[in-house]
């Protein structure tokens, strides 16, 4: 199974067609986008951004980012050709995708954040045998380091990725943090921004295989 993964977008409307030439050049079986379409406003934008993805010949899962508006989440029910993967678990051709769209708390307010505690809740009953963990808020010591060094990941997330071992788990929010970890045999990617023209291509068999893309800016 092919995935194409983007993420924090913000606003980019070059970043978004070069997104859609990439899925067109890469051929996913999948495409996830993790969230932040927008930077707080306009919603008609991240509308614009839902249609294209909506065009796309392939299954496409979505989570919202922390600047999205919750508005997003009904803009994302109301297209056809998408899934709204936030606090949902779905099968695609035997391979369990479970999501989560938001952040933890932020030091400046964002439309789309809750406490840490409890934020991994409504996933506990989705963690089951789950292959794929689709996030927007990456998990304390996983690709969550701000300034090269102060980790802003969930400890929530953490516990509940350490009890159950998903294969991959996908994450965007901190844009310096692109690149992959593995641990306990999970792999955790930040495909890094797309509004820095960054985009990841992963081959999800029995083994991972991860190819960083990245456009011109």
């Amino acid at each position: 199974m092919r995935l194409l993964v983007g993420t924090d977008l913000h606003n980019n409307a070059r970043a978004k067609a070069w997104f859609c030439d990439l899925a067109d050049e890469t051929k996913p079986d999948i495409v996830v986008f993790l969230g932040d379409f927008i930077t707080f406003e306009p919603l008609n934008f991240a509308k614009e951004v839902l249609a294209d993805l909506a065009s796309f010949q392939t299954k496409v899962l979505i989570v919202p980012g922390n600047c999205d508006p919750r508005d997003v989440l009904l803009q994302i029910d109301k297209t056809d050709g998408v899934v709204n993967l936030h606090n949902t678990r779905v099968e695609i051709d035997g391979v369990r995708f479970a999501g989560k769209g938001g952040s933890i708390t932020c030091p400046s307010p964002t439309p789309f954040e809750s406490p840490d505690e409890g934020f991994a809740d409504s996933l506990e009953p989705m963690m089951n045998e789950l292959d794929v963990l689709v996030l927007h808020q990456p998990v304390l010591g996983y690709r969550d380091k701000v300034n090269g060094d102060r980790s802003v990941g969930s400890q929530s997330l953490a516990k509940l990725v350490a009890l159950n071992h998903p294969r991959l788990v996908l994450s965007g929010h901190i844009h310096e943090a692109k690149g992959m970890d593995v641990h306990n045999h999970t792999y955790f990617i930040n495909p890094g921004p797309l509004l820095e023209m960054n985009a990841a291509v992963i081959e999800f068999n029995r083994r991972v295989e991860v190819c960083f893309r990245k456009g011109e800016e």
